[in-house]
């Protein structure tokens, strides 16, 4: 009778590990994915609130360009990426609600909506009558505060600011020293701020290969990814310390006398 039993437990502990290692892995679907509908590259567009670096130079007419950047362009840095001088930074620019910025001598720019390189481009066009004939012209934009935060079950949740306007919500998670063994794999959830202040929240079940081609697997600026606890973080949190020891010893002392009975029977 207590080797039927015995048996039984055996039998339900296993099903009981199988059924939570499914809940872990990442892709389990992979063999079955389809890349191909996430083929078009992502750029993110500039939002309002977004600080921008705008950098104009010139190799024709330096002269000219030189009112449209607060610092002389040639004190930049490219190799240390610095852009300060003299311990003055560069003019930024701050979007505001309505998606505009107020840039030297062009007045009022909208610029919400575009990608970066559509930005550099409708600001490129703006300034080339104020140069001379012919004169070359190159704009380039940063965005000073591109940050993504992750939080909950994570092992180092926290704030980063990139220097590159392109990450994926997998690059976010080993930022953050990825998901703990608590981790809720099947509903990793986005919060993502829209045009008019308000958020809209997307889940990714991170055991699916076909987030791959979610438009939230690349994050935008300002998103926030966060990883709800399972039930058995949940169920643990809601048991003392205590009582978490006597259950273990209790599991401890019912594995030692199961075993000394296989070994003494």
């Amino acid at each position: 009778m207590i080797t039927k039993l015995l048996k039984y437990i055996l039998f339900i502990l296993v099903i009981s590990s199988c059924s939570s290692y499914k809940s872990v892995p990442y892709f389990q679907n992979s063999a079955e994915f389809d890349g191909t509908k996430g083929a078009n590259l992502y750029d993110i567009t500039i939002k309002p609130k977004d600080n921008l670096h705008i950098y104009v130079f010139s190799g024709t007419d330096q002269e000219s360009i030189f009112q449209f950047n607060m610092v002389d362009p040639s004190v930049l840095s490219v190799t240390t990426k610095t852009f300060s001088s003299g311990g003055q930074k560069f003019h930024s620019y701050l979007v505001d609600n309505d998606g505009n910025i107020e840039f030297p001598v062009l007045g009022t720019v909208h610029i919400a909506g575009l990608t970066i390189e559509q930005a550099n481009e409708h600001i490129r066009k703006q300034i080339l009558p104020y140069l001379h004939e012919n004169a070359d012209c190159v704009v380039n934009t940063y965005i000073e505060n591109f940050e993504i935060s992750v939080m909950g079950e994570v092992k180092n949740p926290n704030t980063f600011t990139l220097s590159r306007p392109k990450i994926n919500v997998l690059e976010a998670l080993a930022m953050a020293g990825d998901m703990t063994i608590y981790g809720k794999r099947e509903n990793v959830k986005v919060l993502r701020e829209q045009s008019d202040g308000t958020f809209a929240i997307h889940e990714l079940d991170m055991r699916d290969a076909n987030i791959l081609n979610s438009p939230y697997y690349y994050l935008q600026q300002r998103d926030i990814v966060y990883v709800e606890p399972n039930m058995a973080m949940v169920q643990e949190s809601q048991v003392g310390t205590t009582t978490r020891l006597w259950v273990r010893g209790a599991s401890i002392t019912v594995s030692l006398g199961s075993l000394l009975y296989m070994v003494l029977k």
